[in-house]
């Protein structure tokens, strides 16, 4: 089934409006598509695609073009199927409360002023030449589109009967493979240094603080203690970074931090890190880091190794795989839920995690390995519940292409991307076609 209507964060909108007040006149937007009266800019194209890919893990500046034509292709048939379930819930009178909607766009607008602050959000709108009016009433258009589409799911599934038959099929059609979509659930266990070696490096990274506490400037701090050597010369400086780029408590205690904050030290498998947050986007944040490494042994990793082989034997003779999960991952987000992790397409599994998942079937739990975060080993959740939910989602896709197919014969939709002067403006004179969907300032 196709992901819910998604759309672009507030401050990549300004980003996308974003332009010199004395630029002059200049190609600002070009249509990719257009679906009945709605139409899909480049610029929203662009945006949708660079945040899928990094949700998958996948870098856009390392990808070769032909793999980005692939995926701006993939992305903008989601985007005019999305419209087109819009299109048809307008047609058959399908509303969304105004109340609702208000507040969706007042607990957005109340999420970003929290995070970035409310100068940092007016000096972004002033830099664009929007008002925050002119915003909201952009992004309320894009909150209906999503609702509307949600009613629409919604009611498909309200209509889908399944039953314990059902479920049992579904089970035993995927007991030695992996379903279209899977839920999974993990154990991450650190690999950490011996108590004496993490007392000295608390020891070091104490001392440092207190110098940050008493004044010296942060980034004459790290160049002299931090023992990153790719950023210690820079003053510790990481530049800008996506979520999900960096380890994930480095991340989660960067995004806690109010720009010009420092944090308590934070504990990753590189070893103890002093953060500065510099700045924070809505879809990235930047910081700088003093580093002081805890090393750790051979003897270390193989300390968490046998712990995840004992937790997977203990698992397989059946003991409840959330249980452990509460008991001894170390990852606590996942850890408060049992170890639910994700629910991910089968063809959306990133690449590093393909090779341990891609021999698994349903309630399969494999064999430890280990990424830069530590040691894992990840079930594939086969719980009533679980595949009920799976089963009911595929149906409901099933119907929903179902539904577009059909209602797209029947309204106006023209996708673009082959159009030569969408790829290189500059080859077709702005005067010549009137096809060509120009959006510049006069």
């Amino acid at each position: 089934m196709m992901k819910c209507c998604r759309f672009a964060p507030l401050l990549a909108l300004v980003g996308l409006l974003a332009t010199r007040l004395d630029a002059e006149p200049e190609l600002l937007d070009r249509i990719a598509a257009v679906i009945d009266d709605e139409v899909v800019l480049w610029s929203e194209l662009n945006l949708r695609t660079q945040l899928d890919l990094q949700e998958q893990g996948r870098n856009p500046m390392f990808l070769a073009e032909e793999v980005l034509v692939r995926e701006r292709q993939r992305v903008i048939t989601e985007m005019i199927d999305e419209l087109v379930v819009v299109k048809k819930a307008e047609k058959d009178s399908v509303e969304v409360d105004s109340g609702i909607l208000q507040e969706h766009l007042d607990a957005e607008f109340g999420r970003i002023k929290a995070n970035i602050g409310e100068s940092e959000l007016t000096l972004m709108l002033e830099r664009s030449g929007m008002t925050e009016r002119q915003l909201k009433q952009r992004y309320r258009k894009q909150i209906r589109h999503r609702l509307l589409y949600e009613q629409m799911v919604n009611d498909l599934a309200y209509r889908q009967f399944i039953t314990r038959r059902d479920v049992e099929a579904f089970r035993d059609s995927f007991a030695m493979s992996l379903p279209p979509k899977l839920s999974i659930s993990q154990i991450n266990v650190k690999v950490t240094p011996e108590a004496g070696v993490i007392e000295g490096a608390q020891a070091q990274i104490a001392m440092i603080q207190l110098q940050l506490e008493g004044g010296q400037d942060f980034a004459s701090v790290a160049r002299q203690f931090s023992e990153d050597p790719g950023t210690s010369a820079e003053g510790g400086n990481l530049g800008c970074f996506a979520p999900g780029t960096l380890m994930p408590e480095f991340e989660r205690a960067a995004f806690n931090l109010k720009p010009g904050e420092v944090s308590e030290p934070v504990l990753t498998s590189f070893g103890f890190h002093l953060i500065l947050l510099n700045e924070k986007r809505e879809t990235e944040m930047c910081a700088s880091h003093i580093l002081v490494r805890a090393r750790t042994a051979e003897a270390d990793h193989e300390r968490a190794r046998a712990l995840l082989e004992d937790l997977r034997r203990r698992a397989v003779a059946g003991e409840d795989f959330a249980q452990l999960a509460r008991d001894y991952s170390q990852d606590p987000g996942t850890a408060r839920q049992g170890g639910l992790w994700q629910i991910i397409e089968r063809e959306a599994v990133p690449p590093f995690l393909a090779p341990y998942v891609a021999d698994l079937g349903l309630g399969s739990i494999s064999q430890p390995f280990f990424l830069e975060d530590g040691g894992h080993i990840l079930k594939v959740n086969d719980d009533f519940a679980t595949l009920e939910s799976l089963v009911r989602e595929e149906r409901v896709g099933a119907r929903m292409a179902a539904m577009i197919a059909d209602y797209r014969s029947a309204i106006h939709v023209e996708e673009r991307l082959d159009r030569k002067w969408l790829w290189d403006p500059e080859s077709v004179e702005q005067t010549s076609s009137p096809q060509r969907p120009a959006m510049g300032r006069p």
